[in-house]
């Protein structure tokens, strides 16, 4: 003889029928019919794109109507593969109403890629940004010291000769603005054969704040007078530059 379920099982049995009957109902009948044509999306929603107005119009577009002065750097710098827009937002009435899309927020959209990372690829440049390029916690805007429409190191095909003057433990850091051996890059004035109280003199103006590069204050903040000392008479004894 079948004995008959209890009460409770009933009526969980039927509350689980009922919602996989209301289940298959919504799937049914709220689904888009375009889904699942191609994959896992609403295929009807590209060419509904594809009719909207054009937002993002390429690197191309904005280097060939108006910046073509970026033209020389851009495609040989490793933010080659970077389109424009990615920085700087979408712009379709820039040139029209004539709004400047600089990025307010550098260190956020900077780090957004080249923050450290265990997942990221060892061959993508990263930094821990609490300690860059200051041991002090404090985060600069990566545009103080780097280009991003030409990121990177600027090298001389062929190096000077290098001087009898060791090279410091600071020099590597003057490198990154300045050169690996002082030449200048980037905008910044070159080192390079300047003589080395005039250097001094200007690394102690900017230890007492006697300036607008807040990099290069906290720069010459962090030396000691030895290590200002020894940068001086390194930069002294290499040949070339353009004294300033």
């Amino acid at each position: 003889m079948i004995r008959k379920p209890p009460a409770h099982i009933t009526r969980l049995l039927a509350l689980l029928g009922l919602f996989l009957l209301f289940a298959y109902a919504a799937k049914r009948y709220l689904t888009d019919p375009s889904f699942y044509r191609f994959g896992y999306y609403r295929a009807d929603a590209v060419p509904a794109l594809a009719e909207g107005p054009i937002r993002y119009l390429g690197s191309p577009y904005c280097m060939d109507e108006c910046h073509e002065d970026r033209k020389a750097d851009w495609p040989l710098s490793v933010h080659k593969a970077v389109q424009c827009e990615v920085c700087h937002g979408p712009a379709p009435e820039h040139p029209d109403d004539g709004l400047v899309l600089a990025p307010t927020d550098t260190i956020r959209l900077c780090t957004t890629c080249h923050e450290s990372m265990p997942a990221r690829p060892a061959r993508q440049p990263q930094v821990v940004s609490a300690g860059h390029p200051f041991d002090d916690g404090k985060v600069m805007p990566c545009i103080e010291c780097h280009d991003p429409h030409a990121p990177g190191p600027v090298l001389r095909e062929e190096p000077p000769t290098v001087a009898a003057a060791p090279v410091p433990e600071a020099a590597p850091k003057c490198a990154k603005c300045h050169g690996q051996f002082g030449e200048g890059i980037r905008g910044n004035p070159p080192l390079a054969g300047l003589d080395s109280a005039v250097f001094t003199a200007k690394m102690e103006a900017y230890r007492a704040g006697d300036s607008e590069s807040k990099i290069m204050i906290r720069f010459a903040q962090a030396l000691s007078e030895e290590e200002i000392a020894e940068l001086a008479a390194y930069y002294a004894s290499l040949p070339g530059g353009t004294p300033q």
